[in-house]
This record gives C-alpha cells, structure tokens and sequence, in this order.
C-alpha cells in the first residue's frame, strides 16, 4: 500500500498530463452540437492505448446499431479461477451548447485555474475515472499478484440513455468475468469541500415526453379562439393536475409502499445540519421549497419527487398551435416500481385529455432506486478506503439523482455497488465551465488505490462467491 501511494505522488504530475489529454477530446454523446463519431472513436482508443501500456487486455466493443463503443479492459493475470472487482466509468460528455458564451475559455482546452481543471467532462466523469486508472495501473504495478481480478468497463452513451451498455450487460457480457466481489462507480460526489462520503443510495427515476395534439395545422387565434381546444392550455392543464402548489404530488397511489428511512439515518441527516442559506446562495433562489414533514437533506435524498423539465408550443404570434410538447421525469425511492409510477402518470395524464386533440408518450425511460444497507459487510472496507485516501472522516450519504446503469450491474453482477465519488455538488456537471479540483483528482487516486488495498484483505479474510 505505502509503495503504491508513492508511486501515485511520484507520478503525479504526469497523471495529471494524461487527463488533460483525455479532457481535450470533445466526446460528446448527448447535446445539440453532437461532435462527429471520430471523437468518441478517439476518446475509446486513448483508453485502450492507456491500458495496454499497463498491460491490459483491452478491446472495444460494439452494439447493434451504436457507433460508441464499450471499452472493456481486464487487468494482467486475470484467471476464471479468482472473483473481480469491477469498475465502471463512462468517457462520453454532454454538450456545451447551454450557453457556448458562459464558458471562460474553449470548453475542450483543458484549462486550470486555481487548481482547478476546467473542460467539459472534467468532473462528469472523466476525472473521476481516469482517477481509478491510474490508481488500477499502479497498484498493479506495485504489489504482488491480487486475490481478485480487475476488469473496467467504460461505455460511450451515458449521457443518452446507456442503451449499448443495457443491451451488453442484459445479454450476459459480463458472465465471463464473473463471480464478482463489487462494482466501484465514481460518477457520484462527495458530500462536500473536503468532507469525502460513501454514497448508499440513489433515486429512482421515471421519465417521460407527451406531445398533445390539436388543429393540423397553426390557426388564427382570433379567427378560431374559442370553438377549439388549444394544445398550449391542455398541456398546461394536464401537468397541473400531476402536483400541487406545496409539491405534494397529487396522483393516487404515487406515495404506497415507499420504504421509510431508519431513525439512525434520520439522525445523521440532521447532524450535518446543511446550511440552507448557503444552498439559497448557490442556486441562485431567495427561498427553497421546504416541507415541514422532513429535513433538507430527507428531501435532496430519500423523498420522490415530480418535474416538469420541459414545455414548448407555439410562437409569440396570436396563434393557437397545432401541438405543445412537455417532458416530465419523477424521482424515485425505494419501495416504487417505476412502471407502475409511469402507468399512474399516463392515467393521470389521460383524464385531462378532452375531446379534439390527442395525446401520445414517447422516449420513456426509467430505473428503481438503489440502496445498500450501511450494515453490508463492504461498506466498512470502503470507508477505511475514503478514510485513507482523503485523511480525514467519511461519512455515508444518498445523492438524489439517478445513475439507471447501477441497478442493472447489481442485478447482474449479484454484487454490490459502491459508489465513491471524488468531486463536488458544484463542479457544475451538465453547465458551463465545469471544473474538476486537482486535489480530489489526486485524493481520488489514493482512495481507489486504499479501496484496492482494503479488497485484498477483505478477499484472503472472507473468500467470495458470487460477491456475497
């Protein structure tokens, strides 16, 4: 373990080098201006070039009609005969159209500025992965034959919805590297500037657009205002219908069966007692919407939510148009089915359909909730792993997003995951001029290289079978 933390500081800075290069490919897989396949070609190759150079077998693979390949690697010495940790990371990008302007500098420079690296995929997940490569290609470089196998698995379309990853995973891709120990995931963040965490749980989400259909064709508000159904206002209406004005989500059934958080988590949540003028300060608001039933962070983690993330129709001219389009996802917590969340959604929908226009769904998408329980014998190796990586205490959080490949690797893999993430809440995933600090990067080496150090022990102590 001391032999592979200083060859991570002796290596530092070329380490660093390496990321910049790997930042300044614009693989962008998701966003309006959607660079050519060739650069989500680069960004898998610069991969496999990093981990053949380690000694690796790596190779890209292709699914059905995708052009983004899944670059899967497995480290020197793998046998059958041995369990695998798993790590899985994705080099694809969103775009940098929201808006191009905001950006301080070209959004593929790789640019630093008081320690931080500025580029579009630097902390959404870029950094974080390559912090597990180099840390996998150290440690192996440094400590005698492992008790387990590493494998990566590294997809391209993360930020589109993972359908060559699902497809991969779903038709037995994995079986040959298995039984499986864990999957590590570093596309979450820690809780805070220098209070590294261990994330147990993630929401849910279901997702879904609507297209509500009226006149074939843009009418004159004037002319025919009145004697038809404008779709602007249905859609209005329909939405409205889904939540109330205190964020009570008003469709029947959508709270049953959800699984209450312990009293012990409850507990801890209010000892980190968040500053919610701070988060005010940071979003921009004068107020958050609070809810008297639960803490902040009880709502941020564990309560479902309903949005609204997109409504379009018509123009500023004096028209009633011929159909208004809407996007609405939910976030989920453990106890929801996320099928039967979106067949209570489109019922819901439905009933405020009137006569003379139509109603159709499409780019449905949804994952359940994940959640490993803080007693699982993994987590207290993780938190050693954190512990040592970043010298100071973690602590075991949920983050409210969603991350849909996760349930499918647990499923699969039947293995628990664990989500260590390395940057922050601000680093401005999605926005302009993300950012990724040089320290986490580096702490995130040192903690991956620990997680490595703490699965051998874990290993020898406790031989695995299929993870459990």
């Amino acid at each position: 373990m001391i032999k592979t933390l200083q060859l991570i500081e002796k290596s530092l800075e070329r380490s660093i080098e390496e990321l910049i290069e790997f930042v300044r490919i614009p693989s962008i897989s998701a966003g309006a201006n959607r660079d050519e396949p060739v650069e989500i070609e680069k960004a898998a190759d610069f991969l496999v070039n990093q981990f053949t150079r380690s000694n690796f077998t790596a190779d890209k693979i292709r699914m059905g009609a995708s052009t983004n390949p899944i670059v899967i690697a497995r480290g020197p010495q793998f046998s059958s005969n041995k369990p695998t940790v798993l790590f899985y990371g994705h080099y694809d990008v969103q775009g940098v159209d929201n808006p191009r302007e905001a950006w301080l500098n070209d959004p593929f420079e790789g640019h630093m500025l008081d320690g931080q690296l500025i580029a579009r995929g630097a902390s959404d997940n870029k950094g974080p992965t390559f912090a597990n490569v180099k840390a996998a290609e150290l440690t192996l470089k440094s400590t005698n034959e492992l008790p387990y196998n590493i494998v990566f698995v590294i997809e391209g379309e993360e930020e589109c919805g993972s359908g060559a990853l699902e497809a991969f995973i779903k038709g037995g891709g994995l079986n040959e590297y298995g039984p499986f120990i864990c999957t590590v995931i570093s596309d979450t963040s820690m809780y805070g500037p220098n209070q590294p965490s261990l994330t147990i749980g993630l929401r849910g989400i279901s997702y879904m657009e609507l297209t509500i259909t009226g006149p074939s064709q843009d009418v004159h508000s004037g002319l025919f205002g009145g004697i038809i159904h404008n779709p602007n206002t249905v859609l209005i209406h329909a939405l409205a219908n889904l939540i109330d004005e205190s964020g009570r989500i008003t469709v029947p059934g959508f709270y049953d069966g959800i699984i209450d958080i312990s009293d012990r988590e409850k507990e801890l949540y209010v000892s980190l007692s968040p500053d919610e003028d701070a988060y005010c300060r940071e979003l921009g608001v004068s107020a958050l919407r609070r809810s008297p039933d639960f803490t902040l962070l009880e709502q941020r983690w564990t309560r479902p939510t309903l949005d609204i993330n997109y409504i379009s129709g018509g123009s500023p001219r004096t028209v009633i148009p011929a159909d208004a389009k809407g996007a609405i996802s939910a976030r989920l917590v453990p106890g929801q089915d996320p099928l039967r969340i979106e067949n209570l959604l489109k019922d819901q929908i439905r009933k405020a359909i009137p006569a003379g226009t139509t109603l159709a769904f499409s780019k449905e998408h949804k994952s359940p909730a994940y959640f490993l329980t803080e007693s699982h014998p993994l987590v207290q190796p993780a938190l050693e792993a954190i512990r040592k990586g970043f010298n100071t205490e973690p602590i075991l959080t949920r983050e409210g997003g969603s991350i849909p490949i996760v349930t499918d690797i647990a499923t699969y893999t039947q293995a628990p995951v664990l989500l260590v993430g390395f940057g922050q809440i601000t680093d401005n995933w999605h926005g302009p001029n993300e950012k990724f600090s040089l320290e986490d990067f580096h702490r995130g080496m040192r903690t991956s290289a620990a997680l490595l150090h703490e699965l051998k022990q874990y290993t020898t102590s406790s031989p695995l079978k299929n993870g459990s």
